[in-house]
């Protein structure tokens, strides 16, 4: 798998980079903050095939550079990165093309095997995450 890392904090970042670089078959072929001006061409120019973006990115929102990257036609495996697990952002992840989400509240070990498969799974949309407050799966509608 080749990862390409998205998110603004930059200790998140680290974790996250030095987190895939330990696993075997894993290459993380580049790490950055959203307010990188050619982030698009760097993430398609990486040649990844999974991309693991932050939902909150500082002043941006990760589903817009979603958004962004499905236009340049990219077949990236995409799984967001965040706290915010309600039916409506579930739904707007969907809608923009994300393939998966993680909880950051997850261990390390929960966030890499999650990304893992969703890298396996290619395309087949997958948001049965649960609520850090009733375990309940979601799934959008």
């Amino acid at each position: 798998m080749r990862i390409f890392i998205v998110d603004d904090c930059e200790i998140l970042r680290m974790s996250l980079d030095i987190m895939f670089r330990a696993e075997n078959g894993v290459e993380v072929v580049g790490v950055s903050d959203s307010r990188d001006a050619e982030l698009i061409q760097r993430i398609t120019g990486s040649r990844c095939n999974t991309l693991l973006v932050g939902l909150r990115l500082g002043r941006a929102c990760g589903l817009d550079l979603v958004r962004k990257l499905r236009q340049t036609n990219s077949a990236v495996c995409v799984v967001m990165l965040g706290y915010s697990t309600d039916l409506g952002n579930i739904s707007q992840m969907h809608d923009a093309g994300a393939d998966d989400f993680v909880s950051i509240a997850s261990s390390n070990a929960e966030i890499v095997t999650k990304v893992l498969q969703a890298n396996r799974n290619g395309h087949i949309t997958d948001f049965s995450v649960t609520t850090s407050y009733d375990r309940l799966p979601l799934s959008p509608s």
